[in-house]
């Protein structure tokens, strides 16, 4: 499974944090076992041959049973044990999930928690994959299998410098988001749901967005912007800690879509929740209505 899902025997090695070699002559003995071969070497690196994507399928469907099996074990015990896994966007990290994680940690020790700091695409992929239990993203897309749990209201904001030019000009006044864009600006990359909402409010307002620095992290937006005159724009529980210190501001923007952002919490909705992750989802709920007002 994690040569398949790595395309590498290399990188699924440091992974298992098992020899490279090892793992080809569990392969070569899974093969000899099933009398086919079930990898290929390709220009792109290694790929499942038709067999070994049957095999890679039925590993899936055996732990997500042995994974259920645990559950309802686990679910016996009253969470003196269980694991569950959260997969959330950074915006989250702040405040509701050290939060959340704090208080379900102290009522319920012996229960494993592993969080996976994602891309808002990357949330959803997962949760379709079983891969989390619960899943927190801005703005996500809409899928039928996935199951709305709690929706908070994020307007995305325009975020620069006390002195910023912008900010002293506009007061309490909207920006127009073209009038953001024309200003030097950095943006989160494209697995982010922020830059999709931004890319689509663009779009509709006839503007371009070309930040000098695209990147995959809030905090080096966020750093940037406080040591520059950059502009960028961010849900406003991605900044608290900023906003108190006073070292940037925010402005509202002037657009439909980008007022209407929302952080999402989800399941997925054919698979029903252990003991241990319907707890943890009561406590991010009551973390985000803490912090709602």
């Amino acid at each position: 499974m994690e040569v398949v899902d790595c395309g590498s025997i290399r990188l699924a090695a440091d992974r298992l944090q098992i020899a490279p070699s090892a793992i080809s002559r569990q392969i070569q003995v899974l093969e000899r076992r099933f009398g086919a071969p079930l990898l290929l070497r390709s220009r792109t690196g290694i790929e499942a041959t038709e067999q070994g994507k049957l095999v890679a399928r039925y590993v899936q469907c055996a732990k997500r049973d042995l994974d259920r099996l645990k559950s309802s074990i686990d679910d016996l015990s009253g969470l003196r044990r269980g694991r569950v896994v959260l997969a959330t966007v950074e915006a989250t990290q702040g405040r509701v999930l050290p939060e959340c994680i704090s208080a379900f940690r102290a009522k319920f020790p012996g229960v494993d928690l592993e969080v996976r700091i994602l891309g808002t695409h990357q949330v959803s992929e997962t949760l379709l994959k079983e891969g989390a239990d619960i899943g927190i993203a801005l703005d996500p897309p809409l899928r039928n299998e996935l199951l709305l749990r709690m929706r908070w209201p994020q307007p995305l904001q325009a975020v620069m410098q006390p002195g910023h030019e912008l900010a002293q000009r506009s007061g309490t006044l909207r920006l127009k988001l073209k009038d953001i864009l024309e200003w030097p600006h950095i943006l989160p990359d494209r697995s982010f749901g922020i830059r999709s909402l931004i890319e689509r409010a663009a779009n509709k307002a006839g503007a371009v967005t070309r930040p000098f620095l695209e990147t995959n992290s809030l905090d080096v937006a966020k750093t940037i912007a406080i040591s520059t005159n950059a502009l960028t724009v961010l849900p406003p529980e991605a900044l608290f800690r900023e906003l108190a210190a006073g070292s940037l501001v925010t402005r509202g923007i002037d657009d439909p879509l980008l007022v209407k952002a929302t952080i999402d919490v989800m399941t997925l909705r054919t698979k029903p929740l252990s003991k241990a992750a319907e707890t943890l989802l009561r406590f991010v709920r009551q973390s985000i209505a803490d912090h709602k007002a």
